[in-house]
């Protein structure tokens, strides 16, 4: 004998909607987290004691430490690091820091924003487009640059906006987009 259960449309619709503030708070709270990490770190690179800013902050020197390492380092790991260590989390192409962007999506040794994103779609459908300081152009057919997220070359079927410090390529940024907006890029 089967038993069904009959669920309240009500109750249903007030869960999922629940749900999905639930999803944006996290999500508001793991960008919070980060930033202020980030800071705490930008406060110790600036010439803060790791025990002065625990003081200050009300933590112990432990997690300060903690905080410092998990965000970056600290300055003595910058003075030292090797060219081939990795690099400080900044938008490679605008070179912000996540403290100023809503979100900083990591490639190999490459860092872009949700800002340069837009700025690299927009350049690959006008051909060049800028933002401040920020240019980037659309690859010109037979360039020999490269994708810094995937290494590939531009061709028939994948674009590339260049700019001075990084490249992306359409394939990539379409990644990045789905990524960005929180889809699946498995089931797009």
């Amino acid at each position: 004998m089967e038993t069904t259960m009959t669920i309240d449309q009500g109750l249903l619709q007030k869960a999922r909607a629940a749900g999905e503030r639930l999803k944006e708070l996290d999500r508001q709270t793991q960008l919070s987290k980060a930033e202020y990490h980030t800071l705490i770190r930008r406060l110790h690179l600036s010439g803060g004691s790791l025990r002065e800013i625990a003081e200050v902050l009300s933590l112990s020197h432990q997690r300060v430490q903690q905080i410092v390492n998990t965000a970056g380092g600290s300055w003595w790991k910058r003075v030292w690091r090797t060219r081939g260590g990795r690099r400080d989390m900044t938008c490679t192409f605008c070179q912000r820091p996540p403290s100023e962007v809503a979100k900083l999506l990591a490639g190999p040794d490459v860092y872009v924003c949700d800002s340069c994103v837009a700025l690299a779609e927009k350049a690959l459908q006008a051909g060049c487009a800028g933002l401040g300081r920020q240019q980037l152009t659309a690859a010109k057919s037979g360039s020999r640059a490269c994708c810094s997220f995937c290494g590939k070359r531009p061709d028939a079927n994948r674009a590339l906006a260049t700019g001075p410090l990084a490249n992306i390529c359409s394939e990539c940024l379409t990644v990045c987009g789905q990524i960005l907006t929180d889809r699946d890029p498995i089931h797009t």
